[in-house]
């Protein structure tokens, strides 16, 4: 619930005196907004979306997707970790090892709404 007073100052003629008002109006904004969207759809107007398109997945199918996100968020930090040592301590194996679980998380992901474009 949201409050709102306005402040409204007449200068009357009358009487000499100056009258100030004060409104208090008590509102819903999901209640202001659905009217909004309402009266845009009524005049034929587009309604602006914002954000990303969710993908039309099963509750299984998109834990399944969360769990590749996350193994490949791990993989990534362990990869910037190997990267990060110096020339005489990093092990080139475990690098190329990393490269191949990602190519392999792709796969996986595939067919669970695709490969997201920052991978």
């Amino acid at each position: 619930m949201v409050i709102c007073r306005y402040y409204k100052r007449t200068k009357k003629e009358v009487g000499g005196k100056d009258q100030n008002w004060r409104f208090t109006l008590r509102f819903h904004p999901q209640c202001w907004i659905d009217q909004g969207v309402a009266a845009l759809k009524q005049r034929g107007e587009v309604v602006e979306t914002r954000g990303r398109n969710r993908l039309v997945l099963t509750d299984n199918d998109s834990l399944t997707r969360l769990k590749i996100l996350r193994r490949r968020a791990a993989v990534m930090q362990r990869l910037r970790i190997e990267v990060a040592k110096p020339d005489g301590e990093r092990n080139i194996d475990r690098v190329i090892h990393f490269g191949s679980m990602l190519n392999k998380l792709k796969e996986e992901i595939e067919s669970l709404g695709g490969v997201p474009k920052s991978w």
